[in-house]
């Protein structure tokens, strides 16, 4: 005979961050993009980490440019 599970699930609730939590999302925001880490090997345009992600080692100008003929 089938027996219900009887254990109660966690359930989602909102909670509101803490000082903590927020300090640390800002300090991942600024990590990602405004830290200057590398500059465009075309142009020498300074890069972020959220730019070297999208477009490697080309500024988003440059990138269009070789790829895209634009």
């Amino acid at each position: 005979m089938y027996k219900p599970n009887s254990k109660k699930r966690p359930t989602m609730e909102s909670k509101k961050p803490t000082s903590n939590q927020i300090a640390s999302f800002a300090e991942v925001v600024r990590h990602v993009h405004h830290e200057i880490v590398t500059t465009c090997e075309y142009c020498g345009r300074p890069m972020t980490r959220s730019d070297v992600n999208d477009y490697g080692s080309f500024c988003e100008t440059c990138y269009m440019k070789e790829y895209y003929g634009l």
